[in-house]
């Protein structure tokens, strides 16, 4: 039987937060979680530019929107354009709530608003495999 194939999973957020906890939820499954601070790293991380880098290609990507949501809707949106897209799950506080289904509208798989877990946040990513 071949071993399951490694599952990428792309953190945008400000500060180190659910990029370490996703690394402890999966600790023990075939997952590579790894974080970044802006969204040219997102997209450099998500669509890597070289063939050696195709392995790496994001499956899931995790966006936390707090700080930046334009920044973040216009790189959802131009999402559409990419041929193999990852599934976006959106982090949400509870003050830009009302963007849900503008999120979702724009290709976001999943909006967790406010109240989330690192459990919560795994399992949304072993849904989408």
């Amino acid at each position: 039987m071949p071993p399951p194939s490694l599952r990428n999973i792309v953190v945008l957020e400000s500060r180190s937060r659910w990029e370490p906890e996703l690394q402890r939820q999966f600790v023990n499954e075939p997952v590579r979680v790894r974080g970044c601070r802006t969204i040219k790293e997102l997209s450099s991380l998500t669509f890597p530019s070289t063939i050696a880098s195709s392995a790496e290609i994001a499956d899931v990507v995790v966006l936390q929107i707090s700080e930046n949501a334009a920044a973040g809707l216009q790189w959802l949106t131009s999402l559409a354009t990419q041929p193999q897209a990852p599934s976006v799950i959106i982090l949400c506080p509870s003050e830009s709530a009302e963007l849900e289904w503008t999120l979702r509208d724009a290709g976001a798989r999943d909006v967790l608003i406010d109240e989330y877990s690192g459990e919560r946040l795994a399992r949304c990513c072993r849904g989408i495999w």
